[in-house]
């Protein structure tokens, strides 16, 4: 049975192997978890109405996890998400809530949302931050609603199909990455079995005449310096 004749080179070799198979597994969980989203921002958003809307007791009963919806009824809420970049306040996600039958639907929108069409997601985050912003928003227009809120909320403050298409294009890279790395590493495994030579430093064996004994005349003189 061969043996390691590289201690060294078989430890890294395993570690950056294990290292590869961590990536790709991370990836190809996160896919199998979320590629579903992958598929539907490949199709478009599906319309409902607001009748299919009011009818919802859980966001599983609608046709698509991207869906979109035109309103009649709205209001907006003094609610902002705001976002601080290089000291620089912005706003980030403004709130709005419409209603569809005789409840009322909290939604996320882009800030300077104009029109009376949604598209997103319907889902309940519960996020932390999200949480409290779902309870300010609820408290802010609590006149209007009176309470008969929707347990979850649309979600239309980003682009779902750039979302998730990006999505797509992280978890290929992660899972090439991690193929690259457990390659390399496996590489250095089998490498590991073989006595060192200076062929895995780039350097040649060629003689008395060649590179090698070139390498060796000049430590000679290297070393023949420093004595002086």
């Amino acid at each position: 049975m061969p043996s390691v004749q590289q201690p060294e080179l078989f430890k890294n070799g395993i570690g950056l192997s294990l290292v590869g198979a961590v990536i790709i597994g991370g990836a190809v969980a996160a896919w199998c978890c979320l590629g579903h989203h992958f598929w539907t921002a490949l199709k478009g958003p599906t319309e409902v109405t607001l009748a299919d809307i009011a009818k919802l007791e859980n966001p599983n009963q609608l046709p698509s996890t991207w869906v979109k919806v035109r309103f009649d009824k709205a209001a907006k809420s003094e609610v902002v998400m705001e976002e601080v970049r290089s000291g620089v306040s912005s706003i980030d996600e403004e709130y709005l809530i419409f209603q569809a039958g005789e409840r009322w639907m909290i939604a996320a929108v882009p800030p300077n949302f104009k029109g009376n069409e949604l598209s997103g997601q319907i889902w309940h985050n519960n996020a932390s931050l999200a949480r409290e912003a779902w309870a300010a928003v609820g408290e802010d227009l609590h006149e209007i609603h009176k309470g008969k809120l929707f347990p979850f909320e649309f979600d239309a403050s980003d682009d779902y199909g750039t979302n998730w298409k990006s999505f797509a294009g992280v978890m290929g890279f992660l899972a090439l990455c991690g193929g690259f790395l457990g390659c390399l590493g496996l590489t250095g495994v089998f490498r590991s079995f073989r006595a060192p030579s200076l062929a895995d430093y780039g350097l040649s064996e060629e003689g008395d005449s060649g590179p090698k004994a070139d390498l060796n005349e000049a430590m000679s003189r290297y070393f023949r310096n420093s004595d002086r």
